[in-house]
């Protein structure tokens, strides 16, 4: 799987494929089980984990609050997510391995929603926040803005049938950067920013194994589409 989007061009990623099944009753009396297969497994090296009430951590980090990999399990969902700006292909291996684990322990579930979220940072043409904000609002008609006021942000969201996004300009130090970056060695240079979240949910889907990748691959092809169009700010 060819990466969408060149390193070079990418400030600050993380990815969120997330699986939803029916209620698993037998979850709780089964989460040694299950993290003792995510170990074994090798799914996160060096790993560390956290067992709640209702829950399962595994982690690459000392704490879970400062992870930069990170599997959840609880009896409604296993989600898996990344911030180390992996390419596609690692990201798909590492969230295949963790859901392999999953179903090496519960053999009998039935998915009801997947869905990917991709929130990143991006560098653009300008490295001038007041320029890519000025560059932002040329693309939007005239009657979508008021005149008379001076824009010093943007941000725009659209929702689709199966996702929405959200674009803006990003500024150092810009607040979507401390709420979804929150490590020191997060990047905090000027350029754009873009949050996507793709879904499929059996109501109006049919939902199996290669229901997971269609979902993943949708999320990828969004963020490189409005990539493209924004890189040029």
């Amino acid at each position: 799987m060819e990466d969408s989007i060149k390193s070079s061009s990418i400030n600050n990623r993380r990815v969120i494929m997330e699986i939803r099944f029916d209620p698993n009753l037998d979850f709780v009396d089964r989460r040694g089980a299950l993290l003792k297969k995510f170990k074994s497994a090798d799914v996160i090296k060096n790993s560390h984990w956290e067992l709640g009430f209702n829950d399962i951590k595994l982690f690459d980090t000392t704490t879970a609050t400062n992870n930069r990999k990170l599997v959840f399990c609880d009896m409604k969902r296993i989600s898996m997510s990344s911030s180390l700006t992996e390419t596609n292909e690692s990201f798909s291996h590492f969230f295949e391995k963790a859901f392999a684990s999953f179903k090496a322990v519960f053999d009998r579930f039935d998915i009801i929603r997947i869905g990917c979220r991709i929130q990143g940072t991006y560098k653009c043409k300008s490295n001038d926040y007041s320029t890519i904000v000025t560059n932002f609002i040329k693309l939007f008609p005239d009657k979508f803005l008021l005149e008379d006021f001076n824009a010093k942000d943007f941000k725009f969201n659209l929702v689709y049938q199966n996702g929405q996004y959200n674009i803006g300009p990003i500024n150092k130090d810009d607040n979507f950067i401390k709420t979804n970056f929150a490590y020191e060695e997060a990047n905090s240079s000027v350029g754009f920013g873009i949050d996507t979240d793709n879904f499929m949910v059996k109501d109006k889907d049919f939902l199996d194994e290669k229901s997971i990748m269609d979902v993943y691959k949708a999320s990828l092809s969004v963020e490189k589409r409005l990539f493209d169009n924004l890189s040029s700010l």
